[in-house]
This record gives C-alpha cells, structure tokens and sequence, in this order.
C-alpha cells in the first residue's frame, strides 16, 4: 500500500497528476467509490451477534472521540500554543485521523469485508463529531442545523443506512449491481493511495522538520492517542476484527481536511500541511507499530 502512495508521489513530481487531476480524484473516490465500498461490506449474511458488534462499535467511537477531544485539550493549552490557529489546528488533529483515505484501505487489506462492515459505524461517528465539533473548533458555526444537515446527509452516511437496511432485511442485490459495486470496491486502496501520495508530492520536504511543535502534534497523534485507545480498547467485550478495526481507524495519521478546515476559513496553510504530510509520512512506521502492539497484548 505504502508503495502505490509512492507510485502517486512520483506522477506528482512528473507532472502526471496535475494538482487539478488530484482534486477530481479525490471527489470521485468520497461522493462514488467510498460509498459503494461501504454498501459492499453490507453485502454478507445477517447474524445478531455481527449487529451486536456493530452498535457495540458504535458507542464505543462516541466514547472514544470524547477522550480524544479531552486529550487535544490536555495536550493543547493556550499557554504552551500561543498563536490561536496553531492551537486550533493541533486539537482538531489530536481527535480525527484520516480515517477514510488511508484507514478504509488498510482494513479492507488486512481485514477485509468484515473489517469494512465493522469500519462504517466509526465513519458515521466520525463525520458527526467532524461536522460539529470539528468544524466549530475553526470557527462558530453560523448554523449549527447546516452542521448537522452535513453530519448526516454526506454519502458515506447514507450509504451506510442504506447497507444496514440491506444487511438487516437481507435484501437481494442483483448480481449486475453487485458486481458493479465488487469493482468499485477494488479502485478504492489503489487510489486513495496514489492520492495519498500525489499530496505528498507537492510538500518542500527541507521545511517539515524545523517546528516543534509540528513534530508535538505529530507524536501525540500518531503514538499517544493509539497507545491510549489501545489500552481502552483491549478490555472492552470486542471481537478481534472489530477491535482491531477501530484501532486502525484511529490510528492514522492527521485527516487531511485539517487542511481544507483552514483555507475555508482563512487560516495561514503552512502548518496544516506540514502536520498532514509528516504525520502521514511517518505513519509508514507508527502504523505498523500500533498494529504490532495490540497484537501482542491480545495474547498476553
């Protein structure tokens, strides 16, 4: 996986992928290919003990955000972040990973269908908290029902409702349709990860290094914040799969839209972007690790 994000690094450099190309890209992997992924996972037989699981899942995000909002504040003071957007920044980035791009893939690829289906409940919580407390960290919003329209009416919602009504009431894809989905399924690792990497693309690598508190926000989002959630985690009544999910999905690196969150609202862009692209870079290592880590306390 990491090699296709370098396989989007290098058609950035080469003028392959223009910044254009990337942003269409980007949209037809959220408004089509997400969603047909999502639906897809919901294509398995109906068990109670997989609906279980999945509302278990469900709760346990919400509870799990709390924190994360909690720790972003902890960790994130006014006094030790002086510049009001930086401060902004660094809490939105403590709380939401980029689940969709990069941690969708992952489960789909060490996981697979059942991972996905266990994915999708952290996807709607995730967009809900995002949609409200994420977007009023950068500014009060204006309409808090537009927050909430948008928490609820974006695709990976609906098509979220749409699989667990499918799930539930077994209704019966046909099979045209569901080979259609089985192939857009497919495009969605290769291509979230050359997006990925075509972003990666356009960062001046010399300048990552040189912020403190870059590399703060980095360390407490990629290792404090997993290492904690692992720790809750492997205690609560999860199955593996789900577990493990769940830890992916939080586990990533800083969600890109930390960086669309500040140009909307007019925020300076440089250190958004260098968080993103060295949180990202290092997750190569970080990920991993994590994974690795709940692998060995789950058989203690």
């Amino acid at each position: 996986m990491f090699l296709l994000m370098g396989v989007g690094y290098l058609c950035s450099h080469l003028k392959i992928l223009s910044r254009d190309t990337t942003k269409d890209l980007t949209s037809l992997l959220l408004y089509v290919i997400s969603p047909c992924l999502i639906v897809n996972a919901f294509l398995q037989k109906f068990t109670w003990m997989r609906l279980k699981y999945f509302f278990i899942v469900f709760v346990t995000v919400i509870v799990l955000f709390v924190i994360a909002i909690m720790l972003g504040k902890i960790f994130f003071t006014q006094k030790n972040v002086t510049d009001p957007q930086k401060l902004t920044v660094l809490r939105y980035s403590t709380s939401y990973s980029n689940a969709g791009f990069m941690g969708i893939p992952l489960v789909q690829a060490i996981l697979g269908n059942l991972g996905v289906f266990f994915a999708v409940p952290y996807l709607v919580v995730f967009n809900m908290f995002m949609w409200t407390q994420g977007v009023g960290l950068f500014k009060r919003p204006k309409s808090l029902k537009y927050n909430i329209k948008s928490a609820i009416l974006n695709p990976n919602s609906i098509a979220s409702v749409v699989g667990l009504m499918i799930f539930v009431l077994q209704i019966p894809m046909p099979r045209l349709l569901g080979t259609a989905l089985h192939h857009m399924t497919n495009l969605n690792t290769p291509l979230s990860m050359i997006v990925i990497g075509a972003n990666l693309g356009v960062v001046k690598w010399s300048q990552l290094g040189n912020d403190r508190l870059v590399w703060k926000g980095v360390a407490v989002r990629n290792l404090v914040v997993p290492l904690i959630m692992l720790l809750i985690l492997i205690w609560l009544p999860m199955n593996v799969t789900a577990m493990m999910t769940t830890l992916i999905m939080i586990s990533c690196p800083v969600a890109g839209m930390v960086v669309l969150f500040s140009l909307l609202n007019e925020f300076e862009l440089e250190f958004p972007t260098k968080l993103m692209c060295l949180s990202t870079v290092l997750s190569v290592i970080t990920l991993p690790l994590i994974i690795l880590l709940a692998d060995i306390l789950r058989h203690i």
